[in-house]
């Protein structure tokens, strides 16, 4: 019970508010594990210094909201999936909306390694997963694993982030954060249960990393990283080169090793480069052939 937040004297906020806030903290960060009982009101009331009935009022709140549950002669116990209460298929409907929402917020978040090669607009998280999803369809293909789920644990395995956000290789070393699982478990909180456990699901497999698509998942997510670092190091002349080297050093199924290789040998700026030298070609072949079925069409009438 130590490790719970204390309330603080100078809050104007009702007692039975900040109690509550302190002990589902407690919950979300792991603190107090789902099927854990609670200590007693007489403790709770003791360690944050007010009245039972205070602390009633917040376990009542706690209750409200789906986060604990009170089974009578034994105690206050954390529910084992948190979830709202209230009006059914509406409420988790609106976890799921939420959800929506905050992985939306991807889409601005930065990939904060590259601002320390000086790149001042960095790719977001959300366009890193794009394509790592592409990828993994690819080297799924490539190395006889399931393409759908491959493309699923990618699109995925960044989603925590937008609680803990993007933390460099450097600030690993000093910071360290919930387990991607206790978030996504979290994010999900109030969601149907079927729809939690998919994403959940995805989730762990992906940090077990125990299955081939989970092991096509994290060189999906390395060789994106290596394609961008080549990227910006075609673009803006950036130091990018330990990116490589560590992505490249990650892989670990051959398919990835030998896109890798090919990866390696392509330039960044030239892919659109054959169509634009061609372009003109390619339009009188265009239209070509939609002559050609033009009077196709004309002769069959």
């Amino acid at each position: 019970m130590s490790s719970m937040v204390s309330i603080d004297p100078n809050d104007e906020r009702p007692s039975f508010i900040k109690v509550a806030n302190s002990i589902r903290a407690a919950i979300l960060t792991g603190e107090f594990k789902p099927g854990e009982q609670l200590p007693s009101g007489q403790d709770l009331a003791k360690f944050f210094g007010v009245a039972r009935m205070t602390v009633q009022h917040s376990i009542r709140t706690l209750r409200e909201e789906g986060f604990v549950v009170s089974q009578a002669g034994s105690g206050v116990f954390v529910r084992e999936r948190p979830t709202l209460q209230g009006d059914g298929a509406r409420e988790e409907l609106a976890g799921v909306a939420a959800f929506l929402h905050e992985v939306g917020f991807l889409k601005r978040l930065p990939r904060a390694g590259w601002l320390m090669v000086g790149v001042e607009r960095p790719e977001t998280v959300a366009e890193h997963s794009f394509r790592t999803a592409v990828i993994g369809i690819i080297l799924a293909t490539l190395a006889g694993a399931d393409t759908g789920r491959t493309a699923s644990l990618c699109l995925l395995h960044d989603t925590p982030e937008s609680r803990v956000g993007d933390i460099p290789s450097v600030g690993r070393a000093y910071v360290s954060t919930v387990k991607a699982e206790a978030v996504s478990s979290h994010q999900t909180a109030s969601m149907p249960g079927a729809v939690a456990n998919v994403i959940q699901g995805l989730v762990q497999e992906y940090e077990a990393e125990g299955t081939i698509e989970s092991h096509v998942a994290h060189d999906a997510d390395k060789i994106e990283t290596l394609l961008q670092a080549r990227e910006y190091k075609a673009q803006g002349q950036y130091s990018t080169e330990p990116w490589q080297e560590s992505s490249l050093a990650g892989l670990r199924t051959d398919a990835a090793r030998k896109l890798a290789q090919a990866v390696e040998t392509t330039d960044p700026e030239e892919w659109w480069k054959a169509f634009a030298q061609s372009y003109r070609e390619l339009r009188k072949t265009s239209r070509g052939s939609r002559n050609s079925r033009s009077m196709g069409s004309s002769n069959r009438g």
